[in-house]
């Protein structure tokens, strides 16, 4: 049986509460959304906040597979190669009662 590569994910500051404060946590998978669905399913207050039910990236945040942009490769469909290193970045946001908008 072959195992699902295990990536660091940089958590942004305004997310931080949501996962117990950490600023690195790890998860695997075999493509970025498996690796976020990991880290929602480890972290439910999580869930949707950078993926949509849809499946697509909320606007309010880019992700990053090293130096990339995921949305510059396969969206959340990129396959993790390796160990790898995802950051979870804010665009420009403001948060309005605990809730993050762009801006």
């Amino acid at each position: 049986m072959i195992e699902s590569p295990v990536v660091s994910i940089h958590i942004p500051l305004p997310l931080r509460r949501l996962v117990d404060g950490r600023e690195e946590v790890t998860a695997s998978g075999d493509t970025v959304a498996d690796a976020l669905h990991a880290l929602e399913h480890a972290y439910p207050r999580l869930a949707g906040r950078i993926v949509r039910s849809n499946g697509q990236l909320q606007p309010a945040f880019d992700v990053y597979l090293g130096a990339m942009s995921i949305r510059a490769m396969n969206g959340v469909a990129t396959p993790i190669e390796g160990q790898e290193v995802i950051s979870i970045v804010p665009r420009t946001t403001r948060v309005i009662e605990g809730e993050i908008s762009v801006g």
